[in-house]
């Protein structure tokens, strides 16, 4: 599986096309131009230390915090990526937030039933998260016993999420077991598949972003500026299909036609803005 990945790489680990090429490079230039890092106003020689050293291994702007609001210290031109001492929270120029706090995920876990968790059943399974973003699924999943690996495209979705993971203190142990367990890697999801053996996860799963806007979705207003866009494609399908041995689940909106489009069985869930797909491989 290789070792767990928890910085950002200078490109992504396999680009399929010149336009992923393109994107990549572009990337990779304007994150360390427009971005900053910088501590929490608590800030004390053990978090500056940390900040400096993050952002010279990411070739990133260090300013020192001294008790300015981040828009006075960055004029409101960068985003500032600041240091605390359990996380790691990107702050966008407009005021969004990027940052792992399990909050949804300790909703879930204390309901009677989870629909995802229905979904897998209670034998313990090896699944592959391939669009981790704020790892909220991906948590749940651990929580519940299932052995979980994870994949971001986005490297600095990858270090906010893959750091609060490991070192986020929640108040619950077995919440914070589950975040732990949990191996990251910045992967694109076709790209890792093609290097897996067959068979070799139970469950893949996919929750890419909606094709519907779904406006009251605040937690997602830090990750969308950064989010992969990229719809399900039949090359990633027909992966997905190869590598896993039980099934593969999708979420999306209620209005999507993904669930018809590929062939999934689509959990209906009154009421609700999205819904599940699952399909059975043999």
């Amino acid at each position: 599986m290789g070792q767990k990945k928890t910085g950002l790489p200078t490109l992504p680990y396999r680009l399929q096309s010149n336009q992923e090429s393109y994107w990549a490079l572009d990337f990779c230039y304007n994150i360390s131009m427009k971005t900053i890092v910088t501590t929490s106003l608590s800030e004390d020689s053990n978090l500056v230390k940390r900040a400096q050293d993050l952002a010279q291994e990411y070739s990133f702007t260090y300013l020192e915090r001294r008790k300015q609001s981040l828009k006075k210290l960055t004029g409101g031109l960068a985003s500032a990526l600041v240091v605390y001492q359990d996380k790691l929270v990107l702050v966008h120029p407009q005021g969004g937030q990027l940052v792992l706090h399990p909050d949804t995920a300790s909703l879930r876990i204390k309901a009677p039933h989870d629909p995802l968790l229905d979904l897998l059943g209670t034998q313990p399974l090896k699944i592959l998260d391939a669009t981790m973003g704020l790892a909220s699924d991906s948590i749940v999943m651990a929580w519940a016993g299932h052995n979980v690996t994870a994949l971001e495209t986005h490297p600095l979705i990858h270090l906010i999420v893959s750091q609060g993971l490991a070192h986020f203190q929640s108040g619950n142990p077995d919440l914070d077991r589950a975040m732990r367990s949990i191996q990251t890697f910045n992967r694109e999801a076709l790209s890792y598949l093609q290097d897996q053996e067959d068979k070799s996860f139970d469950v893949i799963y996919f929750d890419p972003m909606f094709s519907q806007e779904i406006a009251e979705s605040k937690n997602l207003a830090g990750l969308k500026p950064l989010a992969n866009q990229s719809r399900l494609s039949p090359e990633l399908m027909a992966e997905a299909t190869r590598v896993a041995s039980k099934a593969i689940i999708i979420k999306g909106h209620f209005r999507d036609s993904v669930f018809e489009d590929f062939g999934f069985q689509r959990q209906i869930r009154p009421n609700q803005k999205f819904h599940y797909g699952i399909k059975y491989v043999n």
